[in-house]
């Protein structure tokens, strides 16, 4: 049995969890929390990791189909911010 084993392990595993948090944050850290629940685009609940940055805050979309849409052509769509409270 080989004591060394679970290092190796660690070693390979800390560097991975490491970029993941730095990931996690730079999503938030930019544009903040989405001012949007559902697509303005369709009407779908969004998914963070589509979204736009704007004067009004970060605009988030449910793929990217529609986050490309509203990038061409954003006066086309109307963003309804989230309740407030929320």
């Amino acid at each position: 049995m080989s004591c060394g084993k679970p290092f190796k392990t660690m070693k390979t595993l800390i560097p991975a969890l490491f970029l993941a948090l730095i990931s996690v944050t730079a999503i938030f850290a930019k544009g903040g929390p989405a001012i949007n629940d559902k697509c303005p685009v369709d009407g779908k609940t969004v998914r963070i990791i589509y979204r736009v940055f704007t004067d009004a805050g970060t605009v988030a979309f449910c793929c990217v189909d529609c986050m490309e849409s509203y990038k061409t052509s954003p006066s086309r769509y109307t963003v309804t911010p989230k309740p407030s409270g929320r």
